[in-house]
């Protein structure tokens, strides 16, 4: 019998790589592949407006990419996972949908997120276990629960809303290459801690693209902080992008923990079904989700 604990972390592990983009920080040891980015002109000088940017950058998109995901836990022990994942703007709101291809054990393990803007609409996860033919409505309370074996909870895969967050903007600056906004951003709420797993912490935004390319959080838990930084970013179909990006866990200013993403096949603005982003296709043997390839000559 699997525990309700198991699938609720499992749903993180199957969501992750659809919005971990959405966080970022470049490693110094790495050239960008990308010129280095137009600053805005003027640039902006009201944190508020800056945060509106970064929470509104994805609006209208679609994608899909296949992500290559690699564990390396306290002990050192490795795991790995093959992914599909996708998103889709419904209005203001996202709607993520993923599909585990391997290990074995996790196989067609299906997972679908609304990623809700409105204040009235919560934000949800459901899990589709193959084994039980059976969808799991994941409790709102556990979307600070950790991934499943990584290093990320369900809330940091969820969008920042702008009016949540308190907000200070600490400057400017360069990070490897890219002008960035520096903010220093504080949750109004305790549901917000609860929401995305994370207190106060510093998001360095891309001054053209908005695309956060560093973070460093306090997590829930004492003494550990949570920091997101890409290897690679590049533009995909107009979208600016990490092609490899990893969360690393901290404890008493220690990395103990880390989780490697990287992206293929990935492709934005290519007109997904709508019918893939509802909660009634999900585990549906007529799907063709599972199927979906975004190469330029599937025809999608």
């Amino acid at each position: 019998m699997i525990s309700f604990s198991k699938t609720s972390l499992l749903a993180l592990a199957t969501t992750a790589m659809v919005s971990a983009a959405s966080f970022a920080a470049a490693d110094s040891s790495k050239t960008p592949i990308l010129d280095q980015a137009t600053p805005t002109s003027p640039l902006m000088t009201d944190c508020g407006e800056v945060m509106k940017a970064v929470q509104n950058r994805y609006n209208g998109y679609d994608s899909w990419r296949i992500v290559h995901m690699k564990i390396t836990d306290e002990t050192g022990a490795v795991k790995t996972r093959r992914i599909a994942a996708a998103h889709k703007n419904d209005g203001i709101n996202r709607r993520l949908r993923s599909l585990v291809f391997d290990p074995a054990e996790l196989q067609d393990v299906e997972s679908f997120v609304r990623d809700s803007f409105e204040p009235t609409v919560p934000d949800k996860v459901w899990v589709y276990l193959p084994s039980a033919e059976k969808v799991i409505d994941v409790k709102s309370e556990d979307l600070s629960q950790r991934l499943y074996g990584s290093d990320l909870a369900v809330g940091e895969m969820l969008i920042r809303q702008a009016a949540d967050y308190d907000c200070k903007l600490l400057g400017t600056g360069v990070f490897n290459g890219y002008p960035v906004y520096k903010l220093y951003v504080n949750p109004k709420t305790e549901d917000e801690v609860i929401r995305l797993g994370l207190r106060d912490g510093e998001l360095w935004a891309d001054t053209e693209t908005f695309m956060p390319i560093y973070s460093s959080f306090n997590a829930d838990a004492p003494n550990e902080q949570r920091v997101l930084e890409t290897l690679d970013l590049r533009w995909v179909d107009g979208v600016f992008a990490p092609a490899r990006y990893r969360v690393s866990t901290i404890k008493e200013g220690r990395v103990v923990s880390f989780s490697d993403f990287e992206t293929e096949g990935e492709h934005f603005n290519i007109g997904l079904p709508s019918s893939w982003f509802e909660l009634g296709d999900l585990g549906s043997s007529a799907s063709e989700f599972r199927n979906f390839r975004s190469e330029p000559d599937a025809g999608h």
